[in-house]
Order: C-alpha cells, then sequence, then structure tokens
C-alpha cells in the first residue's frame, strides 16, 4: 500500500508576483498608451519641447513597448514562457525605451516637478518607467525559469541601428543646418553643400516655422541650440539649399487635435509676409480697368475675397509685383457690407495705426511699398470661418512701343501667406477707346458707342511664369497729352510729353546672372539672348556662385569663349546675388557711363554686403545704371534696399527680353524720352486732354524724386498723402471707427476723390478727342 505524501510533499506552484503584475500593467502598459494617444491628440511635448513622434514609423516603434510589456504581463499571469518571437520582440522594445529614455533625459527634472503641478509629469517619464518595468519582468520570469526572454543587448543594439537609420537624414540635416549657422564663411558653405547632398527638405521647411518641432535623432539633439530657435537663419538656409522661398511651399502640417496649434501665426502685425496660413484662401478675384492709349496710361481695380476657415481669427498678407511704374492710388475695405476707403499718411503714421487696430481685433487694412514696384497688402481679422473683401486701384504707364505694342501687365503675387481655391480664377475686363489683345484665356470685344474691350477668366501666373498683359496693338502714345490738376485745383496743369533720340549706349555693361536652381530651366534662352552682346560697349559677365564672384570680360572679336564660358556655368541651390553685383558696379564705375544688366530669380536675403552695394547707389546714383530683369517673381531684398532701379518687362521668354533690353544699345538706335512736368497752362488741345491719372502719376515721379533728398522727405509725404498714393514714404490704411482715425492723426478720403472706372467724364472726353482727332486727321489728308 503506498504511502500518502503530505501536504508539504506536493510541488509548489510559484508565487504570483502581484506586485510586480500591478507595477507592469500601470507603468508598462497603461501608462505609454495613454502617453501617446496624448501627444498625438495634443502635440504638448511637440510644442513645449521637441516631436517625439515626427514620422508614423516612430509611432509604430514607440507602440512595442506597450505591445511587449503586455505579453510580458501576459506570460507573468499565466505563469508561462514567452515565445521567441514575442520575446525578440520585448528585447528590441526595450530598445526602444532606453532610446526614448535618453531622449527625454534632460527634461525629466522638469516632468518629475509637472507630477505635482499639473499630474501630466508622467507622461515625460513614461519610458523610463516603461523600461524598469520590463526589468522587473525580466528578473520575475527569470526567477520561475531561470532564463529571461531573449538576449537583452542584441535587441537593444538593432533597435537602436533601426532608429539611427531612420533618423540619419534628420541627423544630418540638424548638423547640417548648425554648420550653415556658423560665423565662418567656410563652414557655411560646407554645411549647405551637406545640405543640398543630404539633407531633408521636410524638416527644413518644418524649421522655418516657430512652433515646428525638432525630431529626436540622438545625435542630432547635440546640434539644436540655434538651429531651432531661430527660424530666420532656418529660412535663409532653406532658399541657399533648395533655391526657393520657404513661404512659396504650403505649411507642414501638424498631427493635432487641437485647431489654435494648427492655425497660429507667428508673423501676424509683422513687415513681411512672412509664413504661410494653411486655413486662409483668396476665393474670389476680379481686375477691372481702362486704358487710354493716347495718354499710354491705365487704371485698374483689383477686388478680392478671402476665406478663413480656421475657428480664430487671421491675418492675410500679400506682396504685390505691380506693373512697371504702377502706383496704388486707391484701398478699399468692406466693413459689414459697407465700402470704406483708406487713409493716406506717412508710412511710419499709417504702419503704427495699423499695429495698433490689429492688437484690438479689429478691421484694418494695410497697403505699403516694398520695393520697386512692389506693395504689402495686410489684412486683419479675417473673422473665423468668414470672408473678408477688399479693393485695390493701380495707376498704370503702360510701356511705350519699344519693338511693338503698348503692354500692360497686370498685377500678380510675389509672395503670399495664404493658398489660392482651387478654382480660383480672376475675372479681367478691361476697356479702351482703341482695340485691345490679351494673353491666352483673354478674348477681344467690341462694344457700344465704339468701345473695345478685352474680357475672360485667368489663372494665377506660378512665380516663373510672366505676369499677364493687355496690349493696344494698333496705337502708338500720342506726342503729347495734358490733364488739369483737378487734385490741387489752382488751375495748374500737368503736362506729358513723348520723343525720340538718339540712344546713348552705356560705355561698360556688366551683366550679373544669378545662379540659383531656378535659373536653370532659362539656361538655353539666356545663352541665346546673350548671344547679341552690342560690339560698341565693353562687356563683362560676373556670375553669383556660391564662391567669390570673378568677372569674366567678353572678346566682341570672338564671342566663342564667352558661349564656352556661359555654357559651363552650373545652378544651384540658390544664391546671394549681393557680391556679384557689387564687384559689376566696381568695374562699371570705372567709366562715366556704366550699366548693370541683373538677370535672376527670387532674392530673399539680406546679406551683409547689400550695405556695401546700398552705399555704392547711394555716393555715385547716377553713374551706373541698374536694369532689374527677373525671371522669378519673390521676395526681393536687394532691390528693396536701392534706389533707381529699371524694371525690365519681361514677357516669358528671357533670350527676346534681353535681346530687345540690348538692342537699345546698338550703333544708330533710338529711344523714347517720357516728361512729366506740372505747370500754368491754357489753349491746350482738347484732342490732348487725358484724365486725372495722368496728375497722379506725374505726383509719384516727383515723390521718389524728392524721398531721394533726406531734406525734403516731409515734403515727400506730404505731396504723397495729397494726392492718395502709395509710395516709399507713404501707405494706406483703412480703420474701422472715426475715433481710430482721430487717434492717429489720420483723415479717410471723401469717397467722391476717388478714381473709378472709368473716372466721371472721361470716356466722354476720350471719345470726343478721338473724333476730333480722326477728323483732323482726314482734314490734313485731303
Amino acid at each position: 500500500m503506498p504511502e500518502h505524501s503530505s501536504a508539504e510533499d506536493l510541488p509548489r506552484r510559484p508565487r504570483q508576483p502581484h506586485g510586480t503584475i500591478a507595477f507592469v500593467a500601470l507603468f508598462g502598459v497603461v501608462l505609454p498608451i495613454a502617453a501617446l494617444l496624448f501627444e498625438s491628440f495634443t502635440g504638448m511635448c511637440r510644442q513645449i519641447f521637441f516631436d517625439p513622434l515626427p514620422t508614423p514609423l516612430h509611432f509604430i516603434l514607440y507602440a512595442t513597448i506597450p505591445l511587449a510589456n503586455a505579453r510580458l504581463l501576459l506570460a507573468l499571469v499565466r505563469g508561462e514562457a514567452v515565445p521567441p518571437r514575442w520575446a525578440l520582440l520585448h528585447t528590441f522594445s526595450a530598445g526602444v525605451a532606453v532610446f526614448y529614455s535618453l531622449v527625454f533625459l534632460p527634461i525629466s527634472p522638469i516632468a518629475a516637478i509637472a507630477i505635482i503641478a499639473f499630474g501630466i509629469g508622467l507622461l515625460g517619464l513614461s519610458p523610463m518607467l516603461a523600461l524598469l518595468c520590463a526589468v522587473f519582468a525580466r528578473k520575475a520570469l527569470k526567477s520561475r525559469s531561470g532564463q529571461p526572454p531573449g538576449k537583452l543587448w542584441k535587441g537593444i543594439a538593432l533597435a537602436f541601428l533601426v532608429l539611427l537609420a531612420i533618423d540619419a537624414p534628420s541627423t544630418l540635416t540638424r548638423i547640417g543646418m548648425q554648420m550653415a549657422a556658423s560665423d565662418s564663411a567656410a563652414t557655411r558653405l560646407r554645411g549647405i553643400q551637406l545640405l543640398r547632398k543630404a539633407g531633408d527638405e521636410k524638416m527644413m521647411l518644418r524649421l522655418c516655422y516657430r512652433q515646428a518641432g525638432q525630431a529626436t535623432d540622438l545625435l542630432g539633439t547635440l546640434f539644436t541650440s540655434q538651429t531651432e530657435s531661430d527660424p530666420e537663419q532656418a529660412r535663409t538656409t532653406f532658399y541657399r539649399v533648395t533655391g526657393t522661398v520657404f513661404n512659396s511651399h504650403p505649411a507642414p502640417l501638424h498631427r493635432s487635435m487641437r485647431d489654435w496649434e494648427r492655425t497660429f501665426d507667428n508673423d501676424r502685425g509683422g513687415t513681411s509676409v512672412g509664413q504661410r496660413v494653411n486655413d486662409i484662401a483668396l476665393v474670389a478675384s476680379r481686375m477691372d480697368g481702362s486704358i487710354d492709349a493716347n495718354a499710354a496710361l491705365g487704371y485698374m481695380e483689383w477686388t478680392m475675397e478671402f476665406h478663413n476657415k480656421s475657428p480664430g481669427q487671421q491675418e492675410g498678407r500679400a506682396e504685390i509685383a505691380l506693373p512697371p511704374g504702377g502706383v496704388v492710388s486707391r484701398a478699399t475695405l468692406w466693413i459689414d457690407g459697407e465700402e470704406r476707403e483708406a487713409a493716406f499718411g506717412g508710412r511710419a503714421q499709417v504702419r503704427e495705426a495699423y499695429a495698433k487696430v490689429v492688437r484690438q481685433s479689429r478691421d484694418p487694412l494695410l497697403v505699403t511699398t516694398a520695393g520697386n514696384d512692389r506693395v504689402l497688402v495686410q489684412l486683419f481679422p479675417i473673422p473665423p470661418s468668414g470672408n473678408m473683401k477688399i479693393r485695390l486701384g493701380i495707376t498704370v504707364p503702360m510701356a511705350p512701343p519699344a519693338q511693338g505694342a503698348m503692354h500692360l501687365q497686370l498685377p500678380a503675387f510675389s509672395e503670399r501667406n495664404f493658398d489660392l481655391a482651387p478654382d480660383l480664377r480672376h475675372a479681367v475686363w478691361f476697356e479702351s477707346t482703341a482695340p485691345l489683345k490679351g494673353s491666352p484665356g483673354l478674348n477681344a470685344q467690341a462694344g457700344p458707342r465704339d468701345l473695345y474691350a478685352v474680357r475672360g477668366e485667368l489663372e494665377e501666373p506660378s512665380p516663373w511664369q510672366p505676369m499677364h498683359t493687355v496690349w493696344a496693338p494698333a496705337s502708338r502714345p500720342a506726342a503729347l497729352a495734358w490733364s488739369p490738376d483737378q487734385i490741387s485745383n489752382d488751375g495748374k496743369i500737368v503736362v506729358q510729353k513723348f520723343s525720340e533720340t538718339a540712344a546713348m549706349p552705356p560705355q561698360r555693361v556688366a551683366v550679373v546672372i544669378d545662379g540659383s536652381l531656378s535659373m536653370q530651366q532659362r539656361k538655353r534662352q539666356l545663352l541665346e539672348g546673350l548671344a547679341s552682346l552690342p560690339a560698341n560697349s565693353e562687356m563683362a559677365v560676373v556670375f553669383a556662385d556660391d564662391e567669390k564672384p570673378a568677372l569674366f570680360l567678353h572678346n566682341s572679336a570672338n564671342s566663342l569663349l564667352t558661349r564656352q564660358y556661359l555654357a559651363q556655368l552650373e545652378f544651384k541651390g540658390g544664391r546671394d546675388n549681393s557680391e556679384a553685383l557689387g564687384a559689376a558696379w566696381d568695374w562699371a564705375a570705372m567709366s562715366s557711363r556704366g550699366a548693370i544688366v541683373w538677370i535672376h530669380g527670387a532674392q530673399p536675403l539680406a546679406s551683409q554686403s547689400a550695405e556695401a552695394l546700398r552705399q555704392r547707389f547711394e555716393r555715385r546714383a547716377s553713374q551706373v545704371a541698374l536694369y532689374d530683369l527677373a525671371l522669378e517673381r519673390g521676395p526681393n531684398e536687394i532691390a528693396q534696399q536701392l534706389k533707381g532701379v529699371s524694371a525690365v518687362p519681361g514677357f516669358g521668354n528671357v533670350g527676346d527680353d534681353l535681346r530687345k533690353l540690348l538692342a537699345q544699345w546698338q550703333p544708330g538706335a533710338t529711344q523714347t524720352v517720357l516728361s512729366r512736368e506740372r505747370r500754368s497752362g491754357s489753349g491746350m488741345p482738347l484732342s490732348s486732354r487725358s484724365s486725372q491719372h495722368l496728375v497722379r502719376l506725374w505726383a509719384a515721379n516727383e515723390v521718389t524724386a524728392m524721398s531721394a533728398d533726406p531734406g525734403r522727405s516731409g515734403a515727400a509725404v506730404t505731396l504723397a498723402t495729397r494726392y492718395q498714393l502709395v509710395t516709399a514714404v507713404s501707405g494706406a490704411v483703412v480703420l474701422e471707427t472715426r475715433e481710430q482715425y482721430k487717434d492717429a492723426g489720420l483723415e479717410p478720403v471723401p469717397p467722391g476723390s476717388v478714381p473709378t472706372i472709368p473716372e466721371p467724364e472721361t470716356w466722354a472726353m476720350i471719345m470726343v478727342a478721338a473724333l476730333m482727332l480722326a477728323w483732323h486727321r482726314r482734314y490734313r489728308s485731303q
């Protein structure tokens, strides 16, 4: 009979580690899941410190921590061994936890304090606590089976290799960004070259925004001190690397459910366009205009409507490229469905009034200049889920026909912080007593009373596309045009005269070529245009490269050398043209009549050498003429600092545009000279009478001349304000109440004094003048 075993002799089941199970469940599974979801929905860590989940792959890797700990927890509860595949996942997730523990280590003291203050500090400590849970669970499983699940060092090594490989582009980008911000020119250049080869463009774009947040690469976090706290430096580097302006790209999207985080605008109320805001869009646009072909001028009104889809107020900002010589002479804002006209005043005065009202979240519109033939438009607030409507009136001189008809280029955006609605089209309608034609999409029409028109719908041209154009194919400007000065109302008139004289070619011409990547697609056209360099002037080519610019002297007897030199030029990234322009000025200024032809793309950099360039043009204002042929609309910080720049109209083919310019300096060439003067007058022929826009163009020229003299700046502001013009010394602002105007010392213009389309009596005068001119020509022929 077998002996009965006592209870003490039965095999004991290992006691369940209840404390370890509870600890692993709470801090190894629940807390990491909560941290993962909290950060994904709020982005709090990214906003305050850094971005722990920059990509979906980082999210998946972090999710392995609670997943592997949950499998360890199940093994503890069941008292079983961990399967090999789960053991590998456990060791791998432990490596991920070690990685994130090191990343969060610098902010651990803050997280510990936040536990008491806010109760959310455990989120910052969750990787360390999860790692501690994994260690305790391994010990518990080892004490039960004598063998821990998997080789820990192998999983950690694999996790680090995977994470370092994922973060390699981010690490190289961060290192390159730090080098590009160096005080050493050689180090900056090496950083730019590194970023062009291995940089992460999306990360560089995120760094251009203050709320971007950094990635979690271990090596890269050693280089975060400057690059991520200075978005202006990041924006400069972004251009140098990519050759594009950062706000020409949509703003980076964030994985946050909080609208205030997604839409906050750090450049609100500033003096530049700044960052993009994805919640604003231009949803409606129309351009209405009239053209007086005899006086070679026109007037147009651009009406725009913006929509804000966010739940917060937003500011719309745009830099607009005006037609060459154009000036804003009207600004209107719709407030509660009512049109409010702008007040004109000194530049600082209207900006201060705008800034004050922006802080109060009221309804202002501000228009100021942003360099030659550019204006900066700012409007705030575009209401939440609402619209805002504005109108700009632009007085425009038409380009005289050097070769072909008179052209009027339509304004276009050179920089903006908003999107364009997918179906946006500009509704365009221009009228004149002369037949008109327009860019593709505009149809010529004959209207009542012998009026002609072009109308249609046009897409907004891309920055590298030419501005849309309206022209009078069979018209030439009259030799004489005049208009009474009804604004001053003192009996004076403004007289405009066109005359042809022999061209005075410059003795030295330096052609400065921007070496930015955006010029690459125009290289062939550029070579064709430069093949016709005039032989009666000394010519040199200066290429704006990353290195110090060098002069290449053109030999008119052997142009093959010049073509070979141009053919080997390489266009990369974005190049600062300041030093190249300075070298060109130094060479051209050795003659009494020098000229620079500057062919370039966007120039958003304001480098230190730009100030030296500005000094040259200020001290010898008339010695070297600068002809600006921009092949891309975009910010141009260099041109903003220079006065007297002559814009060369571009019509799409740089070769043709360049040949037309250089043809003016060929032997025997003539040039059209335009003059406007204000004087007493009587007995002027009625057939030559034009509109008040002729007076406004005279006033704009006078303001430009007066503002060049510091002693006459006050008089220039007074003149610009009287004639209601936006110039380098004046601006326009629309405020909401009379009290706001009074506080700012401004007075809105009377509604009856603003220009309209057409102006009162303008068409009648033009029709009478056209009939009398036709009768006069017929009488002379008989």
